[in-house]
């Protein structure tokens, strides 16, 4: 009697292949599941972070819009510059801003030069030290966003009609223009996120918007 129970309590060779076989099947499919969760949590941050990029580069360029100020500069050849302006050339837009904390108490102006380019893809803020220059080359330039296709801008003028560039181009005004426009339109189009506006009304246009 001993010696069959021993037998009955061990298992046939048949018996474990079958749950070897079905050990594996589920081993699969649980680093199935694993694999999938790792990696939708993987695309998940990475959209996160995507996000948290483009938030962040209309972040800077909304409190550097909302702070521009109406103070031309001269560049390196003594020609003055407009306040703010469209270049068409290395800059899509340049302005002067205010409100350039200076913890350090350093001796310099509290405004603030400031210009944004779209190169190979990548959206870049620039700085200068100094607001007229003695150098054409930026103090300081900052990456924003990859990936960006389009930077577009739009200026509302002081007649509520919108523009492309800024100062608009035309001789026949009977009144001088303004120097800055009531508000600015900012497009950034991505291939993750498509194409994104945001308004941002400038300091100078805020009583002439609430008329």
């Amino acid at each position: 009697m001993r010696g069959y129970g021993s037998r009955q309590a061990g298992f046939t060779l048949l018996e474990l292949l079958i749950a070897l076989a079905i050990f594996a099947v589920l081993s699969t499919l649980a680093y199935g599941s694993l694999r999938s969760a790792l990696l939708n949590r993987e695309l998940s941050q990475e959209r996160t972070e995507q996000l948290a990029r483009l938030q962040m580069a209309f972040l800077f360029i909304g409190r550097d819009l909302e702070q521009a100020v109406e103070r031309p500069i001269r560049d390196t050849y003594g020609d003055t510059r407009p306040a703010l302006f469209t270049p068409q050339q290395t800059y899509r837009l340049e302005f002067t801003r205010a409100g350039w904390n200076n913890p350090a108490q350093r001796r310099r102006s509290t405004l603030q030069r400031v210009a944004y380019s779209l190169k190979e893809g990548q959206l870049i803020r620039h700085s200068w030290w100094m607001l007229d220059r003695t150098d054409e080359k930026p103090t300081y330039s900052q990456p924003l966003l990859d990936g960006v296709e389009e930077f577009q801008l739009r200026f509302l003028d002081h007649e509520l009609k919108w523009k492309r560039e800024w100062p608009t181009l035309n001789s026949s005004e009977e009144k001088p223009q303004p120097a800055l426009p009531l508000a600015v339109e900012v497009t950034i189009e991505t291939a993750e996120w498509g194409r994104i506006r945001r308004l941002f009304q400038l300091p100078a246009g805020e009583t002439d918007v609430q008329k």
